[in-house]
C-alpha cells in the first residue's frame, strides 16, 4: 500500500510541476513581450479566427446550408487547418431564439445507436438509457425535431471529426435528412471531417449519403503571405506588436508549419519563449530555427 501511495504522489506531483513550469512559462512570455494573453495558446478561441478565403468561402457554404434549410451540408480539410474553430463561429453567431444548435463530436467505431444516443443526450431528451433500442431513439429524437419545428425553432447539429462514422453511423445522418415538411427540410446537418473522408464517399455503398451533401467546402493550408497575415494577426489580437517576428521567421516558419495553423502555432509558441528566455524584443529566424530543433 505504502509502494502505491508512494507512485500517485510521484505521478501526481510530477503533472503539477510540469503544469505550473508550462503555466510560468507561458506568463514569463506575456510579460516580456506584453501580451495580454498568448497568441499561440493550444485553444479554441473565436476571437482568433484568421478568416483566410477558403475559410471564408467555407463559413458562406455552411451558413448558406443553414439559411437556405439544407439537408447536409459537407467540410473538409487537413488536421489542423481550423475546422472545429469554423464549427464554433457558426454556432456561436446563431440566434438561440430561430435556431437549435447541437455539436456532436464524432469517436473511431462510433456506431449509429451512439450517435443517435449522442442527439438525444445534447437534445436534451430523457428517459433513454443504455439500452434503448436504436428504433426507440431514432422515434424520440425525430418525435423532439417536430416539437421545435412547432415552436418556431429550427434544428442545426453540426458534427465534428466525421471521418469516424462507418456506414450505419451514415445512414443515421441520411434518415435525419429526410425529415421535411412540404416548405422545407426540418435539419440542418453540418459535417466536419478530414480529406480522407472523400475517399470514403467515393465508394458505391456510400452514394446515398454522399448525394445528398451537393454543398461542399474544403479548408486549405495557409499559404505563405497568409502565414504571414496570421502570425501579425494573433499578435495584435493579444495586444502585442505586428513586428514581433522579423521578416526573415515566415520563410522558414511556413516551410516547417506546411500552411497548418495548429502547427504555426506550436512552432511560434517555441520562439516565443526562447526570445524572451535570451532577453530579445524580436524573434528571428535564428531563434525560431533554434527552439524548434
Amino acid at each position: 500500500m505504502s509502494n502505491s501511495v508512494n507512485i500517485v504522489d510521484l505521478v501526481d506531483h510530477s503533472g503539477t510541476k510540469s503544469s505550473a513550469q508550462f503555466e510560468e512559462r507561458t506568463a514569463f512570455v506575456l510579460r516580456h513581450f506584453q501580451f495580454q494573453e498568448h497568441p499561440f495558446g493550444d485553444n479554441v478561441n473565436p476571437r482568433f479566427f484568421f478568416r483566410t478565403e477558403a475559410h471564408e468561402d467555407a463559413y458562406i457554404k455552411m451558413k448558406r446550408c443553414i439559411d437556405e434549410h439544407v439537408a447536409v451540408g459537407l467540410t473538409t480539410a487537413l488536421s489542423g487547418t481550423g475546422k472545429t474553430l469554423l464549427t464554433q463561429i457558426l454556432i456561436s453567431e446563431l440566434d438561440s431564439r430561430r435556431y437549435e444548435t447541437i455539436l456532436v463530436l464524432a469517436y473511431p467505431g462510433m456506431t449509429r445507436t451512439g450517435l443517435l444516443r449522442e442527439v438525444a443526450t445534447e437534445l436534451g431528451i430523457e428517459g433513454l438509457s443504455a439500452r434503448t433500442p436504436v428504433h426507440i431513439l431514432m422515434s424520440a429524437v425525430q418525435e423532439r425535431i417536430l416539437a421545435l419545428y412547432r415552436a418556431g425553432k429550427q434544428l442545426v447539429i453540426t458534427v465534428d471529426e466525421c471521418h469516424f462514422l462507418g456506414l450505419e453511423a451514415l445512414q443515421v445522418i441520411r434518415t435525419l435528412s429526410n425529415l421535411e415538411v412540404p416548405e422545407r427540410k426540418l435539419v440542418t446537418l453540418l459535417l466536419f471531417g478530414e480529406e480522407f473522408f472523400l475517399q470514403k464517399l467515393e465508394r458505391p455503398e456510400y452514394a446515398s449519403i454522399a448525394n445528398r451533401m451537393f454543398i461542399r467546402a474544403r479548408l486549405r493550408p495557409l499559404t505563405a503571405e497568409e502565414t504571414e497575415q496570421y502570425v501579425k494577426f494573433r499578435c495584435l489580437i493579444s495586444g502585442g506588436r505586428p513586428s514581433i517576428f522579423a521578416s526573415d521567421v515566415y520563410g522558414p516558419l511556413h516551410e516547417l508549419s506546411r500552411g497548418i495553423p495548429r502547427d504555426i502555432n506550436r512552432l511560434c509558441h517555441t520562439a516565443l519563449f526562447e526570445a524572451a528566455r535570451q532577453g530579445h524584443s524580436v524573434v528571428d529566424r535564428a531563434t525560431l530555427l533554434k527552439a524548434n530543433s
